[in-house]
Formats: C-alpha cells, structure tokens, sequence
C-alpha cells in the first residue's frame, strides 16, 4: 500500500512537471508581442494602440530605450518581437555594419528634421565659425548635412552617406560638432545650432515653432517604421502589429496627438 502511495505520488509529480513544461512553452508568450521604441512618438503611439491589439487576441509589452543603438541588438538577440524607432537609411546601415537578420517592415511616419538654435532667430543669422551639432551616428549625420547642402550653406561629394569630412564647399566656415543625439538638446547652450529628433526634442520641452530655425521638408525616405526579424516576416505576431499600426485609427492618433511633429505617411 505504501509503495503504491509512493508511485502514485512520484507519477503525480512527473505529471505536474510535464504540465509546467508544457505551460511554460505555451503559457502565453506566444500571445505576447514584445515591442521596444523610443518613448516619442513610438512607445506613446504603442501604448494607446494596446488595446487595438489586444483587441485581435494578444496582450503588448513595450521596452522603452533611450538610445538608437540597443533597439536592434535587443531585436537581433530575440528579446524582443519587433522595434519601432529608426528610417531605414539607418537600418540598412546596421544591418550592413553589424551583419542583422533585421528587415524593413511598414513605413508609419516621419518625424521632420529640426534644426534648433537658443542664439539666432534664422538660416541668415549664421555666420562665420558658428558650430552646428549633428548627429554622429553616419546615416542621421548624412541627412544633416544635406538639408544644410540644400539650404545653400555648404556642399558636399555626391554620395549616399556623407560626413564632415566630405564637405567640399563651406563658405560661411560653420564648425560642425557631431555628438550622440541625446545630447544634442543640452549642448544648444555651446552651440550655435542643432538638429535634434522629435524623439529627444519633446522630452526636452524644444518647440519646433519658438525654437526652431529650419524644418526640413517631408521626406518618406526617412519615415520610421516597423523593423523586425527576416524570419519572422511571416508571423501572426507581425501581421497584427503591421495592421494596428497601419490603421485608420493610427493615423488619426498621430494627426491629433502631434499636430505636424509627426507625420503618418500610410
């Protein structure tokens, strides 16, 4: 009797392991979609778009980062389903540098170049040795450059990316300081003028109205979009996330919610 107590314990036992095992693999991560961004506009956009997801049956983790470099190694390690924060000029560039399985998905909005200053009012007010701080990361810094190329200040060597170095023409002799984006805002106090992302200049409390001295015309090709694993192209997760943020609902959110800061481009 005690040795079929004993068995029918050590049966019970295994049965409840088998059952954690199995609970555990599918014990709802598979309904989970882990999505990291920026807090602006990206992880605001996810948070008010929860329940558009949960409305197709899955529940939505978002990892707010705070800088452009951690998304994609987070995504490529599989801690994350997806991310939502960079165009895909930068995207082509990590993949190209780190050697990602990351692909392209949705182009959702852009977010127009700004250039701020808290010491002149206007382009015409630069002068020479003036700084202006871009962005050091070479696909954002590219961009910089070229909208200063189109306003007249500078020219540079044709060519897909460019950097300081490649400016073949400065006639107002402007410096150019290049830093991590996230440290733009604060250096608008040593410099002249800076470009700064939507994503860091919110938070800061810059308005591209008071603050701003140029805002770059809309381009799709620096639209942020969805970005996640090639082999995950496929996957239901995916589809739901591409069909929330592709939504009419989406677009009326970003239209209202920052009112031309960020533009829906779907």
């Amino acid at each position: 009797m005690k040795l079929k107590k004993v068995l029918a314990l050590a049966l019970s036992a295994v049965l409840c392991i088998s059952a954690v095992g199995c609970s555990s693999s599918n014990s709802g991560d598979d309904k989970v979609i882990k999505v990291g961004a920026t807090l602006v506009p990206g992880g605001e956009l996810l948070e008010e778009l929860e329940p558009l997801i949960e409305k197709k049956g899955y529940k939505l983790e978002v990892t707010i980062f705070d800088d452009y470099v951690l998304p994609n190694e987070a995504l490529n390690n599989k801690e994350i389903d997806a991310n939502l924060f960079q165009h895909k000029p930068y995207l082509d560039e990590a993949v190209k540098t780190k050697g990602y399985e990351i692909m392209a998905g949705s182009k959702l909005y852009v977010c127009p170049a700004v250039l701020y200053s808290h010491k002149v009012n206007s382009i015409e007010e630069l002068k020479k040795g003036d700084k202006i701080a871009i962005s050091n990361n070479p696909s954002a810094g590219s961009k910089c450059l070229k909208y200063l190329q189109d306003l007249g200040l500078i020219k540079v060597k044709d060519s897909d990316i460019v950097g300081v170095k490649d400016i073949v023409e400065n006639p107002k002799g402007l410096e150019f300081v290049e830093l991590d984006v996230a440290q733009i805002p604060a250096a608008l106090e040593d410099v002249t003028a800076g470009f700064v992302d939507t994503t860091f200049a919110i938070p800061a409390g810059l308005n591209a109205d008071e603050d701003g001295i140029y805002t770059a015309p809309v381009n799709d090709e620096y639209a942020n979009l969805l970005a996640y694993r090639s082999e995950d192209k496929d996957s239901d997760k995916i589809k739901v996330l591409e069909e929330v943020l592709t939504s009419d609902e989406c677009r009326e959110l970003i239209k209202e919610k920052y009112k031309g800061a960020v533009i829906p481009v779907f």
